[in-house]
């Protein structure tokens, strides 16, 4: 794992590249998929259909961002 200096400074060099919308909400809905799964195989089935509306609203927040 890199090491990386306190202050949340990156290393010299590139900056890192930015993460775009569409990248930042896949990444979501799928933490929000595994989450739900993991809700569902607790028996928190409230939880979990929270959880997969939220990972909708994901997944149509991702397709917008393709479209612009």
């Amino acid at each position: 794992m890199a090491s990386y200096p306190r202050g949340g400074r990156f290393p010299p060099g590139l900056p890192p590249t930015p993460v775009t919308p569409q990248d930042s909400a896949r990444y979501t809905r799928e933490m929000l998929e595994s989450l739900r799964k993991i809700a569902l195989g607790q028996g928190q089935v409230t939880l979990a259909h929270l959880l997969g509306l939220a990972a909708m609203e994901a997944k149509h927040l991702g397709g917008q961002a393709q479209d612009t």
